[in-house]
């Protein structure tokens, strides 16, 4: 159990860079949905190497990327401040729990439209297909072991 000394206010910058890496990796470890998303963002920054895409087109995915991110983190912490507070039903907690999880919902819908706007190339989406085929072993693999880490972690909390 932590001691309050050890959640001084005056942090260094060291010591507020490990405890954001320790809750991304918090994050990564109990959420189920937080790494779906993370296995996403590495099969579209893997797949958009088949296009052309300007600086501002990267940009923009990276942006996008990391906002539905950021909401999946918010959502958890937003999880865990209600589940700390109470464990009964509260409809205020409910509404808190709801919208946090609607944040990410509508991140992810935006998120998956610019993505359809983006990456939507029947001539790439052809390449790509035939990549697929040909390097069959490959793919298999890598989706095995993305369905691995995906479902794989038990949740702690």
């Amino acid at each position: 159990m932590k001691r309050e000394k050890d959640y001084q206010i005056n942090h260094s910058i060291k010591a507020s860079f490990v405890s954001a890496v320790s809750g991304v990796v918090h994050a990564l470890r109990s959420e189920r949905n937080l790494r779906i998303h993370f296995a996403a963002a590495a099969y579209v920054l893997y797949f958009s190497r088949y296009y052309e895409f300007s600086g501002l087109e990267y940009s923009v995915i990276m942006l996008l990327i990391g906002m539905v991110i950021t909401c999946e983190m918010l959502n958890t912490a937003v999880e865990r401040t209600v589940d700390l507070e109470t464990s009964q039903f509260h409809r205020l907690a409910k509404i808190a729990k709801d919208t946090a999880a609607g944040a990410v919902l509508v991140s992810s819908i935006l998120s998956a439209a610019a993505g359809v706007l983006l990456f939507w190339d029947v001539e790439v989406f052809a390449v790509i297909s035939q990549d697929l085929r040909d390097q069959i072993i490959i793919w298999i693999l890598l989706a095995a072991i993305t369905w691995m880490w995906v479902i794989g972690p038990k949740k702690k909390r």
